[in-house]
């Protein structure tokens, strides 16, 4: 039952999205309006493209990858239209009404939304195809032991690990980061956007990654939607230690860190994959006084693990919306969308994501390769 209320609700939702596209783009623009078939066909082509991708690309074995990259650009485009539609329509209904404005400005209006989305979409194609930046941020906690000063982690999140990621670029992020030499690497989920059988060459690439202490991983909400039962024997053969509402201990410089994860909330219902996060299980028999370093995959439940006394608390999964001006929505959305933030006794770090979902756009939302540096206050 829930499964269908859920269906339901999302029909509706892209009904009334597409409803809004459809008619007030032919309201504004009278050239719209003498060809609504054209306007329709379009909205339906699109979202056919959305939902037979995928089946179409897992029947041919994964061979027409260049659907994806079509799909996903119309995804991009459509979503980024959205909202400059509505700012457009709101600013002519605005000029129109108080400044007397002629009729014609609604025609300028679509097509002012029309171009700065190619616009957006065409910027943001180079930022999301690149290696992401590095950004290194230290985080000063209190009475951090002097062993522990300098301590280098390594964050990679929301990869996405997909069609539109070539091989190559994964070897590549692989070698860089072995480079920096961190002491420990962090895998805050969202790694594929794939069923194991279609990529699973491809995060193998990741299995050369090494630091001092190893790689850290817990699931993402994709892991589930991308068939978890098979990516986490996957994901453990390369070497990888999986956090699954657990904790390891480490020593470094003669000082102990607990390094903890949980699994994303998207695992709760799911058969055979437990119960969801379990903070109090994950930090079950942590020694007094040890700093702790816990990743999960949203920025959320920080005030929980506040109480638990966690140290610094390692998520993702908002993106920061990706690209603009979804950027913007998103920060409504998390109250800790991107960036370092203390929250009372604990920091939190959200990454923007080391790699984008679906369109390939980070329109002023640059993806990140981030370097956390733990440093004595």
């Amino acid at each position: 039952m829930r499964a269908f209320l859920g269906i339901g609700i999302l029909l509706a939702l892209v009904g009334g999205i597409f409803t809004y596209l459809a008619r007030r783009s032919m309201a504004l623009c009278p050239a719209l309006a003498r060809h609504p078939g054209g306007v329709w066909g379009f909205l339906a082509g699109f979202l056919a493209l959305m939902i037979l991708v995928p089946l179409v690309n897992r029947l041919t074995g994964h061979r027409l990858d260049a659907l994806y990259a079509l799909s996903y650009g119309l995804f991009g485009f459509v979503s980024t239209y959205l909202l400059y539609l509505a700012a457009a329509d709101l600013l002519q209904f605005l000029l129109r009404r108080f400044a007397h404005a002629p009729a014609q400005t609604g025609a300028w209006a679509v097509g002012l939304a029309l171009a700065a989305a190619l616009a957006s979409c065409l910027a943001g194609l180079w930022p999301a195809l690149r290696p992401p930046a590095l950004k290194t941020v230290e985080v000063p906690v209190r009475g951090l032991p002097a062993g522990l000063d300098g301590f280098r982690i390594i964050q990679v999140s929301d990869l996405h690990l997909g069609p539109l990621v070539p091989a190559s670029k994964v070897g590549r992020l692989a070698t860089r980061i072995n480079d920096l030499r961190p002491d420990l690497v962090a895998v805050t989920g969202d790694l594929v956007d794939g069923e194991a059988d279609g990529v699973r060459a491809k995060v193998e690439r990741l299995a050369a990654l090494h630091s001092t202490h190893g790689v850290f991983f817990v699931t993402g909400n994709h892991e589930y939607y991308s068939g978890v039962a098979k990516w986490i024997p996957v994901i453990q053969g390369m070497g990888w230690t999986v956090l699954d509402n657990a904790h390891q201990v480490l020593a470094h410089g003669g000082a102990p860190l607990v390094v903890a994860g949980m699994p994303d909330p998207a695992a709760r219902g799911r058969r055979g994959t437990g119960r969801g996060p379990d903070l109090g299980k994950a930090l079950a028999g942590v020694p007094q006084g040890a700093p702790i370093v816990l990743l999960f995959h949203p920025p959320t439940g920080y005030e929980a693990a506040e109480r638990a006394g966690v140290t610094l608390q390692l998520s993702g999964h908002t993106h920061s919306g990706q690209y603009f001006p979804w950027s913007l929505v998103v920060r409504t959305l998390y109250r800790f969308p991107r960036g370092l933030h203390r929250f009372r006794g604990m920091w939190i770090y959200t990454s923007v994501g080391t790699g984008f979902w679906g369109p390939p756009d980070r329109f002023l939302v640059p993806p990140e390769l981030t370097l956390l540096v733990l440093r004595r206050a």
